[in-house]
């Protein structure tokens, strides 16, 4: 019992203050906050835990659960408070309804199934979560050594190079195999170990579970606020929390991937809304979830990076389209003229072509790595060619376009290479895209919404389905 309400307040705590924050921001009372709220607040209220634990490790402060939780129950009361004072009137004919009524009165027939599966699913997950020991190697060799270190010593203890691990100095210095990688995820594993009482490499791993919920509530929130009916949307929704790595990742919980493809999917996501409506309620979520992203692992700010571009677009068609183009061109003219090697961002970027094309067709084409996930979208871009630089979808082509050239460039000319030969790497920087991908397909599949003449953070109407 104390082990549940351990982990029930060690995410349920940080949730809270997400999804408040998230409400605080959007003064709309219309159907789609509640679950969006839900959906961005994890995130947001996870990485708000870890603040805390730097922020006490700053001022000298050991982390027992008094001054871990106190910080997070003050910050939970303010925002309980401004989101009182601060909800504006209600939109004319709106009314706030009650989550039963958000998410359950508008499914129908093969919504309910997926609805059913989508909960099996994540039952079965939790079972994997709480009974499966640490396991992925990338867990025990450069993850969660820090979170055992941090916690055993109630602060953050320093991890250094090799190099400097051997030189004489402080005793108190401790190193793995990338020491340099950001603390964000090892800290959430300490969070939940100050509320359980105890280190547990099982129950620790809970953030992982919640992080997958929040992907599927921020999903199934988007597609509604795009427009798509109900049943529409929790397909899709179906179809990203299904797929077999994301699955992997969750079960086998200690690595960041599930992070990162959550905090790029919400941010593109909410870029592409804020691109149809300039709300500043959107933008200032992209600007939320790239803060996240840049501080889970180092790809975090390549990720970042490529949702410049579409911004751009969004301004100024022309120039933001002229930028899209002009990279690609200056990545082949690195390609043809630049230096044979060059380090940036822990990769070794080279002009000499790798070709690892064999293992990576086979992952995405003949293995069950992703359903049909691949095979799908290539029959969707090709279906729908003519609408991929339409003026509602060029900022979503323009971000696809730059994941796809990343990964591309990471796997083809970089020193990831032998990663994606020795089939290490392969899947894993894929599944950081694949949430913004999906919806990207959802979006490609229908027409665009009509959303002249409704209020900011209102439904749109249904999408029509597209024409053969």
């Amino acid at each position: 019992m104390r082990d549940f309400i351990g982990l029930t307040l060690s995410v349920g705590l940080p949730w809270l203050a997400g999804t408040l924050s998230v409400l605080l921001l959007w003064r709309r009372n219309d159907r789609s906050c509640w679950l969006l709220a839900a959906g961005y607040g994890y995130p947001l209220g996870a990485f708000a835990a870890t603040l805390t634990l730097r922020l006490l490790d700053a001022a000298g402060i050991p982390w027992t659960l008094p001054m871990v939780a106190l910080p997070m129950l003050v910050l939970i009361v303010v925002l309980l408070g401004l989101t009182r004072a601060r909800r504006g009137p209600r939109v004319s004919g709106s009314r706030i309804l009650p989550a039963r009524e958000v998410l359950l009165v508008p499914l129908r027939g093969l919504s309910w199934v997926c609805l059913a599966l989508i909960a099996i699913r994540l039952i079965g997950l939790a079972a994997e979560i709480a009974w499966r020991p640490l396991q992925p190697w990338d867990a025990w060799s450069q993850w969660a050594t820090k979170a055992k270190v941090w916690f055993d010593y109630g602060r953050m203890a320093p991890f250094v190079s090799q190099e400097q691990w051997l030189a004489p100095g402080d005793a108190m210095r401790f190193v793995d195999m990338h020491s340099y990688y950001p603390a964000t995820v090892p800290l959430l594993q300490v969070w939940t170990n100050v509320w359980l009482g105890r280190w547990d490499e099982s129950l620790m791993n809970a953030p992982w579970l919640a992080v997958a919920v929040a992907l599927g509530l921020a999903f199934y929130a988007q597609l509604r606020r795009a427009g798509a009916d109900a049943s529409t949307a929790m397909l899709f929704t179906y179809l990203v929390l299904s797929l077999p790595i994301l699955n992997i990742h969750v079960a086998l919980a200690g690595t960041a991937d599930v992070f990162i493809a959550t905090a790029y999917g919400m941010a593109a996501m909410a870029l592409w809304r804020w691109t149809r409506t300039r709300e500043r309620f959107d933008i200032t979520l992209v600007a939320a979830m790239a803060a996240v992203l840049v501080t889970i692992k180092v790809e975090g700010m390549l990720w970042a990076l490529t949702l410049v571009p579409p911004v751009v677009v969004a301004l100024n068609r022309r120039v933001g389209l002229g930028l899209v183009f002009s990279l690609g061109a200056a990545a082949l003219f690195y390609v043809a003229f630049g230096p044979a090697e060059i380090a940036m961002f822990g990769y070794v970027l080279r002009t000499g072509f790798e070709n690892v094309s064999l293992p990576l067709m086979q992952h995405l084409f003949i293995m069950d790595n992703w359903h049909l996930l691949w095979l799908a979208a290539a029959v969707v871009v090709v279906r729908r060619y003519r609408r991929l630089w339409a003026p509602d979808l060029a900022s979503m082509t323009a971000t696809m376009s730059g994941a796809l050239g990343f990964v591309f460039i990471v796997y083809f000319f970089s020193s990831a290479a032998g990663g994606v030969d020795d089939e290490t790497l392969v899947n894993r920087l894929l599944l950081h895209m694949v949430p913004a991908l999906v919806f990207y397909l959802a979006l490609l599949l229908h027409d665009p919404p009509r959303l002249s003449g409704q209020h900011e953070g209102a439904y749109a109407p249904p999408l029509q389905k597209a024409l053969p």
